[in-house]
Parts: C-alpha cells; sequence; structure tokens
C-alpha cells in the first residue's frame, strides 16, 4: 500500500454543519480536503476557508458521486459522509416518495460514496479509512422521523457489511452515532424554545451537542491511529442512550 505526505480527505456534506467544522478541522490536521456538496455555494464558502476544494455533488445519483471521485487526482486517504437529513412527517403521512428519498439520500449516498471510493482505492492498493454519520435514532422508536431512523438504520447495517468485505484491501469503515446536534438541520430548536428546553432536559448531560463535540471521533477514525478499528460505531449524544 502507498502513502502521500499529505492526505486526500473527501467530505460529502462538507458545506455545512458536522460536515463543515469536520472539514475545517482536517484542514487544520494539514490534509487536502474536498469538500463536497448540494449546495455549490455552500462548498465554496468552506473551501475558501479552509484552503480546500469545493465540488457539488447529489449523492442521491450515481453519476454524481462517480463526477466527484473522477475528479480526484488520487485515491483518496479518508472519506467522511455527513450528507444526510429529513424532514418531519407522522409515519402515517409519510408518502412513497418521501420514504424512498430519505432512503436515497441517508442510505443510498453513503453507499454509493464509500463505494467510488473504495473503488479507487483498490485499485491503485492504497490504505481507505471511511466514517460515517449515523443517528442516535437508527435503533428507534423515533417519532415523526421513522423513515429517517428507518434509513440511518439501513446505513448502519450497512457499514458493518462494508467493513467485513473490504478490510482484506485495508479498507476500514466505521461511524459516529451523534444524537441531537445544533446544525442548519436542527433550526427547529432554535426557534422552538420550548421544544429545545424538552430535549436538552431529557439529556443527562443537560445540553444539545455542537457539531465540535463530535470531532475528535471523528479526527481519530480517520487517522491511521485507529488503523485496527473497523465496523465500529462510537456513540456521541450526551448520554441519550442511557437516559431513562
Amino acid at each position: 500500500m502507498t502513502h502521500d505526505a499529505r492526505r486526500l480527505v473527501v467530505v460529502t456534506g462538507g458545506g455545512s454543519g458536522i460536515g463543515a467544522a469536520a472539514a475545517a478541522a482536517l484542514a487544520d490536521g494539514g490534509a487536502r480536503v474536498v469538500v463536497a456538496d448540494i449546495d455549490t455555494e455552500a462548498a465554496e464558502a468552506v473551501a475558501r476557508q479552509i484552503g480546500g476544494r469545493a465540488h457539488r455533488v447529489d449523492v442521491r445519483q450515481r453519476t454524481s458521486v462517480e463526477a466527484l471521485f473522477a475528479s480526484l487526482p488520487r485515491a483518496p486517504d479518508a472519506l467522511l459522509t455527513s450528507a444526510g437529513g429529513a424532514s418531519r412527517a407522522a409515519a402515517l403521512d409519510v408518502s412513497e416518495d418521501l420514504f424512498l428519498e430519505t432512503l436515497q439520500l441517508n442510505t443510498g449516498g453513503f453507499w454509493r460514496s464509500a463505494q467510488e471510493a473504495a473503488r479507487l482505492a483498490i485499485a491503485e492498493r492504497r490504505t481507505l479509512s471511511i466514517v460515517h454519520v449515523a443517528s442516535s435514532l437508527h435503533a428507534g422508536p423515533a417519532p415523526g422521523l421513522s423513515h429517517f431512523a428507518a434509513a440511518k438504520g439501513a446505513s448502519v447495517s450497512l457499514l458493518r457489511c462494508l467493513a467485513q468485505e473490504w478490510a482484506e484491501y485495508g479498507i476500514r469503515v466505521n461511524g459516529i452515532v451523534p444524537g441531537p446536534v445544533d446544525t442548519p438541520a436542527t433550526d427547529a430548536w432554535r426557534v422552538d424554545r420550548t421544544l429545545r428546553r424538552a430535549m436538552e432536559s431529557s439529556l443527562p448531560l443537560g445540553r444539545i451537542g455542537r457539531p465540535e463535540d463530535l470531532l475528535p471521533a471523528i479526527l481519530w477514525l480517520l487517522s491511521d491511529s485507529a488503523e485496527w478499528v473497523t465496523g465500529s460505531l462510537v456513540t456521541i449524544d450526551g448520554g441519550r442512550s442511557i437516559a431513562p
């Protein structure tokens, strides 16, 4: 397996939230970062700020993901898949289109990105670390977000399968499991103070998370320091998983 002195890292969903925070931290550590996002302006803004490169990608579309990885000078050393999300809807009101779109984004997006990165790494005989941003809702229940929970649950199962199949190639696949985190996707908590207080009171550590809370685990899993770790999930949820 070969290595270059400066790591090449792709971050999907890098235009905002967890992805943007991770892209900045990776760049601070000396990595060459490709900020990939469906929002071109957001990706370009982050890339300018961190000295990286922006690329528009719609992870729901195979051709778009293929174009992203075809634009790279070589196989990436690491991939962070943080593109995802869903709109709220009661289970009885989730349409066929919404359910399938949520799967396409949260599960399919992870699959396409990981698969294209792995193909490059295997072809060039390079090691690769993939980290997927899952969700504490992946195990349910998730009132109002059953479709999102289902998609994230599927992505966790996929993660473990990929880790097992690709280990022989020197490809590691791990995930982080965040609880509620302040990002543009969770603006409802800023608007509805009652909802925010209820969420905070439900967490043993008493506050909603920040993207920065996730960075130590992300950076570690993407690095060579975690070279003996694959198929693992790191839970970072303010204690949500142990709440009574």
